[in-house]
């Protein structure tokens, strides 16, 4: 079995008034027998979370361009990964938010991805294996799309062997911030 060792950096939500002076990771192992679902309980317990909320995954290429959504299997229907954008606003979203050296091949990647979305995948059904080290950029990660805690992911190492019990956190940097903000405080 492959081990798929992944970096889980929390970034900045200022509407939570959460800003870090410095990076808030967690390194966690996984099999690649283990599902999306899995990974997302792994990133979960390990940012101390309590209150459950649906998440989505977003694979990226090296590009950081989202190929495919993978969502809680509560919100699963099968549909697109996302809305399709017509050509105009395609073009306004390269215009606007596409680094100027970014290269015509990632442009019209992105215009094709969103043009014509694959279809979203089922995290419960998905497993770490499948999500193909080659091509796998990051991941992005969403938990609770109400209060949006988004925390990127990035593979560090891959090895075979053999992983005892469910995943497990390698490494950490920083203290994981409340959930919610406490509003006595406030």
């Amino acid at each position: 079995m492959t081990i798929y060792r992944f970096r889980v950096l929390l970034l900045p939500n200022p509407p939570l008034e959460f800003k870090s002076e410095t990076e808030v990771y967690r390194e966690i192992e996984i099999g690649g027998s283990n599902s999306l679902a899995d990974l997302h309980e792994a990133i979960f317990d390990a940012f101390d979370r309590y209150d459950s909320h649906a998440y989505e995954f977003l694979t990226r290429d090296e590009h950081g361009i989202g190929t495919r959504s993978y969502v809680h299997s509560q919100l699963y229907e099968g549909g697109p990964s996302w809305r399709p954008m017509d050509d105009a606003e395609i073009d306004r979203f390269i215009e606007q938010a596409v680094p100027d050296d970014a290269t015509e091949a990632a442009k019209e990647r992105f215009r094709d991805l969103q043009s014509n979305p694959p279809p979203e995948g089922n995290a419960a059904e998905t497993t770490i294996d499948e999500l193909d080290p080659d091509t796998l950029g990051a991941l992005s990660y969403t938990f609770d799309m109400g209060d949006n805690w988004e925390h990127y992911i990035e593979l560090q190492d891959m090895q075979e062997g053999s992983l005892e019990g469910d995943p497990v956190v390698v490494d950490e940097q920083g203290a994981a911030p409340p959930q919610y903000p406490d509003l006595d405080e406030q």
